[in-house]
């Protein structure tokens, strides 16, 4: 019989607590009622991209794979973490930097998680840190299979960046999961990641339960 010595490893939840009724543009508005047998269900409005989701290519492009056209596998894996320390030199994540933090630690069908240390740079927005083009190319050239951040890490510094990011990793079928937490109480620069999405025919995106698994 198979069996996980959990006593080895640490469990780190990476999801993102979503409260009702959520915002304007990520709304999570619940209301209670019955079933047939009288026990309580919830009726829920929202949408895909509320609290930590994954986004697959259908998110950008009309015929691009949904989420159930990935195997589950997609979703879990070795993950090594991209950290920055100093946002104020280093807010521009290119492909240098890439190189040189994640050259010798990242391997073939990767998850990469991006990590901002400065606690200064995330009091405001404009000082987070942000991927290039160059950088999302890095990772497809890497052959990378899922990125994620939180909300102190962007896809791009403008609406255009982002959408070329967008572009350049969903055209490679590499997935992105956004709106991760608890990132500070990872320890580890490498670990297991799943990140299983509800499985929902025709849709882009999807909310998502995410631990990563670390060797104590």
């Amino acid at each position: 019989m198979f069996t996980l010595n959990l006593r080895k490893y640490r469990i780190v939840d990476l999801s993102y607590t979503v409260i009702p009724p959520g915002s304007e543009g990520r709304p999570f508005i619940i209301q209670r009622s019955f079933l047939d047998d009288n026990t309580y269900k919830y009726e829920v409005k929202t949408h895909t991209h509320v609290g930590t989701h994954i986004e697959t290519p259908a998110h950008f492009f009309e015929k691009g794979k949904g989420i159930t056209e990935f195997p589950v596998t997609a979703f879990m894996g070795r993950a090594v973490l991209l950290e920055v320390d100093d946002a104020k030199n280093h807010q521009r994540i290119d492909r240098n930097y890439m190189d040189k933090n994640l050259k010798d630690l990242v391997k073939e069908d990767n998850i990469v998680i991006c990590r901002n240390n400065d606690e200064k740079s995330k009091k405001n927005k404009n000082t987070l840190p942000y991927f290039t083009p160059e950088a999302a190319q890095w990772l497809v050239e890497h052959k990378v299979k899922m990125l994620g951040i939180d909300n102190f890490f962007l896809l791009g510094r403008d609406i255009a960046s982002i959408r070329k990011v967008h572009q350049i990793l969903m055209s490679a079928n590499v997935n992105i999961i956004e709106w991760l937490d608890h990132l500070d109480q990872l320890k580890r620069k490498k670990f297991y990641l799943i990140a299983l999405p509800f499985k929902a025919e025709s849709i882009d995106s999807s909310w998502a339960r995410v631990v990563a698994i670390e060797e104590k």
